[in-house]
């Protein structure tokens, strides 16, 4: 593939990237949930990303889903992928010292430990992981030969930091609620953007990318959690 055709598809799939998002986004506006209902309004957003995620992979390759990661590939589970859980365990545990010694610590969402744990550790891991490893990176597949050698033994492509960029440019949405504090966001997701897609591309699998993604989110929450129950 020439130089030419790679950034033509790179800008193609950017497009089919943000029409997804912009979609989902106008979605949740046009389709409002209750106040009282135990449905977030994250939920029309996520919802409308992986089915819309879905039909698109399912068009692309007429059926041959497995093209996009919706296989179990090569991935073996092992317990040290559990590792994955503690750099934002560590923010987190951070946090509670900081809101214990006088700091101000803003919720991005407020929503309760259950639903935190359906719709934030789960749905959008899922969701999530469809729309930007399954869908966004899958179609860069053909570029991944090219890409970077940050470490001796670890090579990354044009697919896996490209997903991973656009994940962590998705958060730019929380600057609202965040303020300035919006870059430390776009910075650790897109950090956990490219670590899942290195994983979905030496797996050829969602699975791990799906399993790191959670991970992420339950290290961001239960630490503190555990430590306000304790203290």
């Amino acid at each position: 593939m020439s130089l030419r055709d790679g950034v033509l598809r790179i800008l193609g799939v950017l497009i089919v990237g943000l029409a997804v998002s912009i979609i989902a986004l106008r979605l949740t506006r046009t389709f409002p949930l209750a106040d009282e209902s135990f449905l977030p309004s994250s939920f029309v957003t996520h919802t409308s990303m992986w089915v819309l995620s879905i039909l698109l992979v399912a068009l692309f390759t007429k059926g041959r889903m497995g093209d996009y990661g919706f296989t179990g590939g090569s991935f073996r589970f092992t317990p040290k992928i559990l590792l994955w859980m503690v750099p934002t365990g560590v923010m987190s545990v951070m946090g509670f010292i900081a809101s214990r010694s006088g700091g101000e610590i803003q919720e991005v969402v407020e929503l309760s430990k259950l639903q935190n744990i359906i719709f934030i550790w789960i749905y959008a891991s899922i969701s999530e992981e469809i729309f930007t490893r399954g869908l966004l990176q899958s179609l860069l597949s053909p570029l991944m030969k090219y890409g970077v050698h940050p470490f001796n033994r670890v090579r990354l492509s044009v697919p896996v930091l490209f997903s991973g960029l656009y994940f962590g440019g998705m958060h730019i949405v929380l600057i609202d609620r965040l303020g300035p504090a919006v870059v430390v966001t776009i910075v650790l997701t897109t950090f956990l953007g490219i670590v899942a897609g290195y994983y979905r591309e030496r797996t050829d699998s969602l699975i791990p990318a799906i399993i790191i993604h959670a991970l992420f989110n339950v290290g961001g929450m239960l630490p503190m959690w555990l430590l306000n129950w304790i203290f």
